[in-house]
């Protein structure tokens, strides 16, 4: 990167108190000094960001263009909007300060403690870090429980515009809450969403974690969601990543407190020449933890789909129960899916396992649909829908399953998706 980068640039123009300029500049000394990561780095060989590096970007400075997020009262919860990396409009009622933007919110004990301390040590975490204009906290004293989701919207409306939405999560001893994230752009316009989502979970605490990925169809999404868990607490998490040019989202879970539990269930369709890149760690450190990870990923066209699973047992960890199911489905002779899951056990006592399979969609389970009167695009497209729902698990227990499956519909739905394999 040269001194005249965009990324200096954009830094100038952020007003921010003094103690997180002083955090932000050192930030971007770091990505300076590393730069984007690229296919020589082994956790990015299957995904290149060249493309990212041969334009020209801006940092948006106000929420000017066309509103790309739906309307708040659509969202079964409680909402915080942003656009253009700013605070567009909100829905939320809660007591406390349960829920409010960084900036506003930046001088407080939680985040002072916990922004940026969360997150790993990474190229594009750095750049989030440094860049990043507004995004949303969420704090959930001890004992409170949130019934309702707290949605947060990041929408992109200018082309070539690079963004970095960024999410602060804190529940205390006891707490529970649901988080949806939902990240949507103007369709057809170039630009880049680059997130950090922070996800702290003191003893006892559990969330229920929600990222929808609905980009433009030119847009690239790249995403680092990092976990802490204390001792008896619980993350459960579903990932669905339907638009986008590119979407590379990586999930890094520190399960540092006995006891602790974490489910993550993913779903991703990369369609047409759609690129989707899941990397998930999971670090089991202490004893008797429990880790479940479902990956469905389904390719069609010339998409690719990516699934990277790596469990962590340390020797401090024994009593650790960890599994992993990843299963592909291939639609055209062009489509690619790459599953790699993988254990890495220093403890004894432990109980783990993995599993992946790629295949093509059940000719006779099609067949059988069609004997039975039913048109044959929307047969595939019955046996789409099922083959994702078992990934969905999470629903059944949220607010959320009546609000998220018209999305998953519609996605299912495209042309390229109705037409039969050749």
């Amino acid at each position: 990167m040269t001194a005249n980068t965009p990324f200096i640039e954009a830094l100038r123009r952020i007003e921010v108190p003094g103690w997180l300029a002083n955090e932000r500049g050192a930030a971007l000394d770091r990505f300076l000094a590393t730069g984007m990561p690229n296919t020589r780095l082994e956790a990015w060989k299957h995904t290149s960001l060249a493309a990212l590096e041969r334009r020209v970007w801006h940092s948006p400075t106000s929420v000017a263009g066309e509103a790309v997020c739906p309307d708040i009262a659509s969202y079964p919860g409680h909402a915080l909007v942003f656009q253009n990396g700013q605070l567009h409009c909100h829905g939320i009622y809660l007591a406390n300060q349960i829920a409010g933007t960084l900036l506003d919110l930046a001088n407080t004990q939680a985040v002072h403690q916990y922004l940026g301390q969360v997150a790993d040590d990474t190229a594009l975490a750095n750049l989030n870090l440094a860049l990043w204009q507004d995004g949303a906290h969420v704090y959930v004293p001890a004992g409170d429980h949130i019934t309702l989701p707290i949605f947060t919207l990041f929408g992109a409306a200018e082309a070539e515009a690079m963004l970095y939405p960024r999410t602060l999560a804190v529940l205390e001893h006891g707490a529970e809450a649901i988080l949806v994230e939902h990240f949507l752009g103007q369709t057809g316009q170039p630009y880049w969403q680059n997130a950090v989502t922070e996800i702290v979970l003191e003893d006892g605490a559990h969330l229920t974690h929600l990222k929808v990925i609905e980009e433009g169809a030119a847009a690239t999404h790249t995403s680092l969601t990092a976990v802490r868990l204390g001792r008896d607490s619980e993350y459960r998490a579903l990932h669905i990543g339907l638009d986008g040019a590119l979407a590379r989202h990586e999930i890094r879970v520190h399960m540092a407190g006995p006891g602790a539990t974490t489910r993550i269930d993913a779903f991703d369709l990369a369609d047409g020449h759609r690129h989707a890149d899941l990397h998930l760690r999971i670090n089991h450190r202490a004893p008797s933890g429990t880790s479940r990870v479902t990956y469905r990923g389904l390719a069609e066209g010339r998409g690719r789909a990516v699934f990277d699973g790596h469990v962590v047992v340390d020797r401090a960890a024994p009593k650790t129960d960890a599994r992993q199911s990843c299963r592909g489905l291939l639609l055209s002779p062009q489509a690619e899916i790459d599953a790699m899951p993988r254990l890495e056990i220093y403890a004894d006592d432990v109980k783990c396992g993995h599993g992946a399979s790629i295949g093509n969609l059940d000719r006779e389970a099609l067949f059988y649909l069609q004997s039975r009167g039913i048109d044959p695009v929307l047969a595939r497209q019955l046996l789409m829908q099922g083959f994702a729902t078992e990934a969905l698990g999470l629903l059944d227990h949220t607010h959320l399953r009546n609000w998220l499956m018209p999305h998953l519909t519609a996605a299912m739905a495209r042309r390229t998706l109705m037409e039969p394999t050749p």
